[in-house]
């Protein structure tokens, strides 16, 4: 097919979320021209859509050391992961705030969720729009200030190889094909395949197709199909298809009102976990659930503290029940399949062990990790939200070392292949903590970014 030179750059960056926005400010840094390539109409991918907490440590937020924070990062994913990819993480974190802030990305405020001993998670004020799609919007700009070219509505194919090393990208655009050739390298960042119910068949486990997605429309899994393609090796695939955030499920928006307070109750009215924990844990409970499903409920107190979180700010649109007393409730609900008895009774309970200090069912003491003093259901208002398991990411994908390097089946380099954020595999291992997701996708992002733009590239 004809070859137009314009579309080439020193670093092609497949994807336009944190990964490859952060890529590409840096490759063009260190001296190379970038174009990214998108396939969505809009930039920012799964990013744009996430509360966007980022896990850093030794910032002037959270002066907690870099020990302290690799500790509990291995801890979380459960001393089960690619300990280099962890170790990496942790040394670049203070140095990615730094960058963050000279950006003009600034976190406000720290959070301590599950599996840590600080608050390692920082926020963004979430002031003019949420702090995902605030980090993207400025990681766009700088980019563009920086020469970088960006095609919207552009999806990759295929990765072009000649010589033994990866040297472009095939496209489609309007419904044709092009070649985009790197002089230097490709950096893969286009996301999980959280969307592809055909790999979540092939690497998950049975039932997992029908976790809703909660990520951008872009994650299908190109990148990981490009990168196997041409042999790249992956890494914690099954471990990695996990559902992350209760949703709704008829608008797909997720629900974290248990973090404000709220409760869950499956359809004979129980409670089934401790809501404090990871929305991973609960996710996994309320798979265990008859129908799979729950409802959060909470009272006019807890809803208006939760719309001033960040996640708050981000999760909504999601159905409300609300009725004047409990009791009224739960009739309502009775309706859509549950107890309403159940649920009398499951609130009534959950209150009298609060009043007493004391969850005697689930062991519950905060309202998100070990913050937040617990509250009973009480002031009406009463509200109840429709939940079912979501995701918001995968964990498991291609096969890196320490500078982003994809790795074949084999674990020998692929020559002019790099990926980042949610499409590498290895860091997350067989857990998680909350705020490293995008976390990763910056730090590790950078990383490709550098390594791609100083790479010794094929014929120029």
């Amino acid at each position: 097919m004809p070859h137009d030179q314009k579309r080439d750059a020193d670093v092609i960056v497949v994807g336009s979320g944190a990964a490859g926005l952060m890529a590409a400010v840096e490759a063009a840094d260190a001296g190379a021209s970038v174009h990214v390539l998108e396939s969505e109409a809009e930039t920012g991918g799964s990013t744009r859509l996430s509360g966007a907490y980022v896990a850093l440590c030794e910032t002037p937020l959270q002066p907690g050391t870099r020990a302290e924070f690799l500790e509990d990062l291995l801890h979380s994913h459960h001393d089960d992961c690619q300990e280099d990819l962890s170790r990496l993480y942790v040394e670049e974190a203070p140095s990615t705030w730094r960058r963050l802030d000279e950006l003009g990305i600034h976190f406000v405020r720290t959070f301590q969720f599950a599996h840590m001993s600080k608050a390692w998670a920082h926020e963004l004020s979430g002031e003019k729009m949420g702090g995902g799609a605030e980090i993207v919007t400025v990681l766009e700009a700088a980019a563009r200030a920086k020469g970088v070219r960006i095609s919207t509505s552009t999806r990759a194919k295929r990765l072009v190889v000649e010589g033994g090393r990866v040297a472009g990208v095939l496209a489609e655009r309007a419904g044709a094909e092009a070649v985009f050739k790197a002089r230097r390298g490709v950096v893969l960042a286009t996301g999980g395949f959280t969307r592809s119910r055909e790999l979540i068949r092939n690497f998950g486990r049975p039932g997992a197709e029908a976790i809703l997605p909660l990520t951008g429309q872009g994650s299908r899994g190109d990148g990981l199909v490009m990168g196997m393609g041409i042999g790249a090796g992956t890494s914690y695939m099954t471990a990695g298809v996990a559902p992350t955030a209760p949703s709704d499920p008829e608008t797909g928006k997720g629900v974290m009102v248990l973090y404000a307070g709220a409760i869950a109750l499956n359809e004979r009215g129980e409670r089934f976990c401790r809501e404090s924990d990871l929305y991973i844990d609960t996710c996994w409970a309320v798979l265990a659930q008859p129908n799979a499903c729950c409802v959060q409920i909470y009272d006019s107190r807890m809803r208006a503290n939760y719309a001033q979180t960040m996640m708050g700010k981000v999760l909504t649109g999601f159905r409300e029940v609300e009725a004047g007393s409990i009791a009224e409730l739960a009739g309502k609900l009775e309706a859509a399949g549950f107890d309403a008895s159940g649920i009398v009774r499951g609130v009534e309970r959950y209150n009298f062990g609060v009043r007493q200090g004391r969850d005697e069912d689930f062991g519950r003491t905060n309202l998100v990790g070990s913050s937040g003093e617990l509250l009973p259901i009480e002031q009406g208002p009463f509200y109840a939200a429709f939940c079912q398991a979501g995701t918001t990411h995968f964990n498991g994908g291609l096969t890196v070392d320490t500078t982003m390097n994809v790795r074949d089946v084999f674990g020998a380099p692929i020559p002019g292949l790099y990926a980042a954020g949610e499409l590498t595999g290895g860091f997350h291992g067989a857990g998680y903590m909350s705020g490293t997701f995008v976390g990763m996708a910056l730090i590790f992002g950078r990383v490709a970014g550098k390594s791609a733009a100083l790479a010794a590239g094929g014929a120029r």
